[in-house]
């Protein structure tokens, strides 16, 4: 019995660590809000500058990103914020200048003020930028970060219309802040959601549109995939499936009588990669060469198997097929950086999404 109780205190002991922990080999803290994870540099800087209520949720990866034009590193966007780790340059995580950057996508590009001989009472100009800060702002201002976290002003405090409602704002280099009257302190002053305010009026700036169900479900984001290609678009197009020992088969019904092959092989260290091929494989041809394939697996057929069987090195990634291919509703959308494609049930319900990178990564999502 003794035995037994101490098996159960410890089966007790380990249910009770945080979901967190499963991370603690990768170091990452997951959110099921968005989808997406933080890790590293960013993780701790998020942490201990405020977490949740300073920079709002992940609403991407970490991506490596060109920002400004002047500097290319790894970059991973927030509900309000952009974090940049610029360790390698020995200065470690900064907040993007989303203030300045969200005003010039608007066409409202700041220009310098002229300050007051005399700040008014509670106020503070900073000649900098020739605008001074008041009152609740400017408390918020010292009490969490100051230059470091926001930059200098670069507008006078002025009304503006937000969701519908009219509160008073005032813009810095890297955030906005926001008076909300109908909060208690501390919650009367709130930082901008000017992460999603960004990255929706860079979205807004391609010419082509994003399939709705890629760009909620799919999480896509312009930083990352670039604009959609013109004439790449196939919403709700056929689409077959197939499982392998070591990863999985796509084909995508394409305009002109095209189709394309992925081939998604699962690698070492939970590593996921993907090739891509046109296909080749018409009526007429033979379905699969007759192989005996081991009890419970399957020679691929059709396109598939041209693939497997013809192209150097699939067969020997993906071993035998687990299954015959079935048929599948597919989205699918090119990008200047890489595609996405959803796989949907017989009732247009989401399924699976897979996100391919330029570098050949593949990852999937649900």
């Amino acid at each position: 019995m003794r035995r037994i109780y101490v098996w159960l205190l410890f089966v007790l002991l380990v249910a009770s660590l945080p979901l967190g922990r499963a991370h603690a080999q990768d170091d990452m803290r997951c959110f099921p809000e968005t989808g997406y994870c933080i890790g590293g540099s960013i993780r701790a800087y998020w942490e201990h500058n405020g977490g949740l209520a300073v920079f709002g949720y992940p609403i991407t990866g970490l991506t490596t990103e060109t920002v400004e034009g002047t500097w290319t590193g790894p970059t991973q966007w927030f509900e309000r914020d952009r974090l940049e780790d610029h360790s390698s340059d020995g200065v470690g995580v900064l907040a993007g200048r989303l203030g300045a950057q969200f005003l010039e996508l608007q066409g409202r590009t700041w220009t310098p003020g002229t300050p007051p001989a005399q700040p008014n009472p509670g106020c503070r100009i900073y000649q900098q930028t020739g605008y001074q800060v008041c009152g609740l702002l400017l408390n918020y201002w010292d009490r969490n970060g100051g230059l470091m976290r926001f930059g200098y002003p670069i507008s006078a405090a002025f009304n503006e219309t937000i969701a519908g409602r009219v509160y008073t704002v005032q813009y810095f280099e890297r955030r906005r802040m926001e008076l909300h009257p109908e909060n208690a302190a501390p919650y009367n002053v709130l930082l901008g959601l000017l992460g999603r305010n960004v990255m929706d009026q860079l979205n807004a700036a391609c010419a082509i549109a994003v399939i709705p169900e890629l760009q909620y479900m799919g999480r896509y984001d312009r930083n990352t995939f670039g604009c959609p290609v013109p004439g790449q678009d196939y919403q709700r197009t056929q689409g077959a499936q197939a499982r392998f020992e070591r990863g999985e088969m796509y084909w995508i019904n394409l305009r002109g009588g095209r189709g394309t092959v992925f081939v998604i092989i699962y690698g070492p260290n939970n590593t996921v990669s993907y090739r891509r091929f046109d296909d080749t494989w018409s009526e007429g041809q033979p379905e699969n060469s007759g192989l005996t394939p081991p009890q419970g697996l399957v020679e691929p057929s059709r396109g598939f198997g041209k693939v497997w069987r013809e192209q150097p090195g699939v067969r020997d990634a993906l071993g035998w097929a687990l299954e015959h291919e079935q048929g599948v509703t597919m989205n699918y959308q090119e990008f200047e950086r890489g595609a996405i494609f959803q796989i949907m049930n017989d009732q247009y319900s989401f399924i699976r999404i897979w996100q391919l990178y330029p570098d050949g990564r593949a990852i999937s999502i649900g």
